[in-house]
């Protein structure tokens, strides 16, 4: 962008030596052509005019390059703030993940062990309870035979 300025500068001032000399302009590269015989009349003003017209360029370009500076600083500023509160808060969610990681191992430690209580009391229950219908079954089992035989109102 520097570049592009210092040529359009350039360019002004070729043409402004231009126009105030009455020289043709010609050849490779701007460049202002001039015969030997020929000296063009020296307009201090102009020249003057054009040492000015280059430095309010020069004023105007450090100025804008100044506040984009300044735009940068803030982005940057602005951009860090940002990544501390994401950083923050990543550092919150991590730490909460691991309580309920911590939360989720404690609670399926105490799953199995009420599977475990669980299967115990099962078998406590069907173990008693078998012996009791087992004897019941015994005892049904004979007043059916008893029944059958016609026994029963005999005794």
């Amino acid at each position: 962008m520097a570049n592009g300025a210092s040529e359009d500068i350039g360019l002004s001032l070729r043409q402004s030596v231009a126009d105030h000399t009455g020289a043709p302009v010609r050849g490779e590269a701007g460049f202002v052509l001039v015969s030997n015989n020929e000296k063009p009349a020296r307009d201090w003003s102009a020249a003057l005019d054009l040492v000015r017209e280059a430095s309010e360029a020069i004023r105007i370009r450090d100025e804008r390059a100044t506040e984009m500076e300044i735009e940068h600083r803030l982005d940057a500023e602005r951009a860090s703030d940002e990544i501390r509160t994401l950083q923050e808060q990543l550092d919150e969610t991590e730490l909460k993940l691991a309580e309920t990681e911590a939360r989720a191992r404690l609670a399926e430690a105490r799953a199995g062990e009420a599977e475990a209580w669980l299967a115990k009391m099962h078998d406590a229950i069907v173990g008693s309870f078998g012996r009791v219908l087992a004897g019941e079954d015994a005892a049904e089992a004979e007043l059916r035979a008893a029944l059958a035989s016609g026994r029963f109102g005999e005794e």
